[in-house]
């Protein structure tokens, strides 16, 4: 029978208890001088440039949303969304933060190209859907060094600013502008978007770690055919930011007749993309989700699934 009545403690362990406390005290206060002193620097980045003179007034930056808490405030929204649509709805809100309606949010595939995940509009896709980010000169070298990209030269194939989020300081993520005025384009608005690039990176690379480990944690055993949850979450996902501008996708129902979708899925898989989805829905339904094709490019697929022998229907809509 185990005892209410508290136990005797000898001296040596509760005083190695003391001190075991006494470091994770001291751990906890150097973290919250840490983060005491990055807040200190993001409102000293944000607040740069605020108080300098100017004769033009539309120089002069907005110093309501310049500040820090409205910039938290602005980026909070992003809690509202789940792991897959993170990186969908990033694009408008840094297009809301850098006074754009162009923004364009890339997806770091390797050391040299990126995946067009989302962009706010036409004017932001210019680059396509595919780059080679390492020759992009220039922009490349300051994003390798950890700078903000500064378009100074005004070449019409590259934005006029980019940042890009890290890990382990390789690029993971880059963030493209178009449409900011010119005379906006200053140390001030670079500062601005070194810190909001800053805030925003956690949310970002979550994000990323979530969508390259997709598959892996949702697929049916010995196959890559997502399971039907997983599958219909991600579909709506894209389906609803396709919605809003952000993107473009479609979605390709397969017609399996009797056959097993197991035996189709292996067919088919080196058909398409790296970046698109295979899943069930609709009770065990098999369909191909295409990231970054509208409609019409769409055909393209489904003359390729004639060609292996099967039927297909392409969609916009969920039904």
């Amino acid at each position: 029978m185990y005892s209410n009545e508290p136990r005797m403690m000898n001296r040596d362990t509760a005083q190695l208890m003391i001190e075991e406390m006494k470091n994770e005290l001291e751990k906890q206060k150097k973290l919250l001088d840490k983060k005491d002193r990055e807040i200190e620097e993001l409102k000293k980045l944000l607040n740069n440039g605020n108080s300098r003179p100017t004769s033009d007034a539309q120089e002069q930056p907005d110093e309501q949303k310049d500040s820090l808490d409205m910039v938290y405030k602005i980026l909070s929204n992003l809690e509202e969304y789940k792991n897959e649509e993170v990186l969908f709805y990033a694009a408008p809100i840094l297009a809301e933060l850098m006074n754009t309606r162009d923004v364009a949010v890339y997806m770091a595939v390797n050391r040299d190209y990126a995946r067009l995940f989302s962009a706010t509009s036409q004017q932001a896709r210019r680059l396509g859907n595919s780059i080679k980010y390492s020759e992009l000169e220039g922009m490349y070298s300051d994003l390798k060094e950890g700078q903000i990209y500064i378009n100074t030269s005004g070449k019409s194939g590259l934005p006029l600013m980019a940042s890009a989020v890290y890990a382990e300081d390789e690029i993971q993520v880059i963030l493209m502008f178009w449409g900011i005025p010119k005379q906006q384009i200053t140390l001030h608005t670079a500062n601005r978007l070194t810190a909001i690039t800053t805030l925003v990176q956690n949310a970002i690379l979550r994000a990323k770690r979530c969508m390259a480990s997709f598959r892996r944690k949702n697929h049916m055993e010995g196959t890559n055919v997502l399971i039907e949850d997983a599958f219909t979450d991600l579909a709506r996902a894209f389906l609803e930011a396709k919605s809003k501008g952000l993107t473009e996708c479609t979605v390709v129902e397969i017609v399996t007749g009797y056959q097993n979708y197991q035996e189709i899925a292996e067919k088919i898989a080196c058909n398409i993309r790296q970046t698109d989805y295979m899943g069930v829905m609709d009770g065990g339904k098999l369909y191909i989700l295409l990231s970054n094709t509208d409609i019409k490019n769409a055909e393209v697929v489904k003359q390729r699934l004639l060609n292996l022998g099967y039927q297909s229907v392409l969609k916009e809509t969920l039904g």
